[in-house]
């Protein structure tokens, strides 16, 4: 009966996954661009809000498979199977640059935000005072989130219809593989769990 539960518990943290695509997408399509320390373990809001290293857009194609995943811009190797012309980088660098620096402030302020927000639940302030730093934080990922769509709609407006197609495809393929690469991670975690309460039980 025990060993029938724990499969079952699996079974559903697997299934959680595998409708949770958004988040996935988002943290996977939605890898942090802060400092590369900030990088090891991001959670996943703070991967949404965090725009702060974007690389240098080259003015060669030959060059692009060395740019960095960013929220709101598909990584290098997949705009260098688009074929951008020269004047399509260089609108691309200007949408980049643009608004950089505010991004990067915001998303500091949400880190911070998120930061309080944990102290506060581990201390013994008010149910208010909490309820209000949730607020703030809800508001300042908002305000990124909506700056980051703006920045998707502006790369849009860049690309050709077909290669907005093709792009689509791309980052359509790469999130079911984070999807299968997350679940599959979950269910080992799992069977290893299992194993190892297995292994205490026939001590």
């Amino acid at each position: 009966m025990f060993k029938s539960k724990i499969f079952q518990y699996c079974a559903i943290a697997v299934a959680v996954v595998a409708t949770s695509g958004a988040i996935v997408s988002s943290t996977a399509s939605l890898q942090s661009q802060s400092s590369p320390q900030a990088q090891t373990k991001v959670k996943t809001q703070e991967q949404l809000a965090s725009p702060d290293k974007f690389a240098e857009l080259p003015d060669s194609a030959d060059k692009l498979s060395e740019l960095p995943n960013s929220p709101d811009m598909p990584s290098g190797k997949v705009l260098k199977q688009l074929n951008l012309t020269p004047e399509q980088l260089q609108k691309l660098k200007a949408v980049r640059d643009r608004d950089q620096t505010s991004l990067r402030d915001l998303a500091q302020q949400s880190r911070q935000a998120n930061k309080e927000l944990r102290d506060l639940l581990a201390g013994t302030e008010s149910s208010d005072v909490i309820r209000t730093k949730h607020t703030q934080v809800l508001n300042l990922q908002q305000e990124l989130q909506k700056q980051h769509f703006e920045r998707m709609l502006a790369m849009r407006e860049i690309l050709t219809p077909q290669q907005r197609s093709q792009l689509n495809e791309m980052m359509q393929k790469n999130r079911s593989r984070m999807r299968d690469g997350l679940k599959d991670r979950i269910q080992n975690r799992m069977e290893k769990r299992i194993e190892n309460f297995r292994d205490r039980s026939s001590l």
